[in-house]
């Protein structure tokens, strides 16, 4: 399945110049390059063409994952690469993968559904399968870390609609997308959950994205990935039970059959 985006002309202006930058970048790279084979001894040119190499490689990086999911551009459209993909079978892949793993350490993951929903859905990630690949298995890889130290860690997912506005207040969510939307929601509680993990998710000074401090990169990653598209990470004091809850959510949108 393909969608269609028709953008605007400030859109295209703003696409064009993002491509003229990304020309400009790979003729900077030859002409430097070019420079070095001739052995030009000139080091205010090459200071200053490496200061543009520098600050377009940011740009260069930026734009290719901006475009990465995007197979035609032209001065009508935009092209989506999307396909329908079953957020259950995404998460049954990646729970195969991590199976031995999570065996080890008696980590159980179980899916709930509500019970009283009669549609089928097709999901259709808002991001591409790799990154929701990518995102749910450091988050798999965090509990796992958590696992360690506990004897038993269940976790659970479930779907839940945008509409719950009950659900959106108590969480502190806007609801700024769509209606036909679904939030993936996966949780765990642990007994012991240790400090320098905690740490690690929240507080240490190193990386720091959105006023949170992350020295783990695959924690900011997945953290980023769900910041940057309305998702959420938490962690809730579970009263009488000496436990903690972590919750994590993620967006989707969903497509009736």
């Amino acid at each position: 399945m393909k969608k269609v985006f028709y953008i605007n002309d400030k859109l295209k202006s703003l696409l064009s110049n993002i491509i003229y930058e990304i020309q400009n970048y790979n003729s900077t790279i030859m002409k430097y390059t070019e420079n070095i084979q001739n052995n030009i001894d000139n080091s205010n040119y090459i200071k200053d063409n490496k200061a543009t190499i520098l600050r377009q490689s940011f740009l260069i990086d930026k734009t290719m994952k901006l475009f990465y999911d995007f197979s035609d551009i032209n001065s009508n459209n935009l092209i989506l690469n999307k396909t329908s993909e079953d957020i259950n079978k995404i998460i049954e892949g990646i729970t195969k993968d991590f199976e031995d793993l999570l065996l080890s350490k008696r980590i159980k993951i179980k899916f709930n559904n509500n019970e009283n929903e009669e549609v089928k859905y097709n999901y259709i990630t808002l991001l591409d399968k790799s990154k929701i690949e990518n995102s749910i298995s450091n988050i798999f890889l965090f509990i796992y870390n958590v696992a360690k130290v506990n004897s038993f860690v269940e976790i659970s997912y479930s779907s839940i609609d945008y509409n719950d506005e009950e659900f959106l207040f108590n969480n502190g969510l806007k609801n700024n997308l769509i209606n036909n939307n679904l939030l993936i929601k996966i949780i765990f509680e642990s007994q012991n959950i240790p400090e320098e993990l905690e740490l690690k998710l929240f507080k240490t000074p190193l990386l720091t994205y959105n006023e949170n401090s992350f020295n783990n990169l695959y924690l900011y990653t997945a953290y980023n990935i769900i910041v940057k598209h309305s998702g959420d990470i938490w962690i809730d004091a579970i009263e009488n039970r000496n436990k903690k809850k972590f919750n994590i959510i993620l967006p989707i949108n969903k497509n009736y059959e």
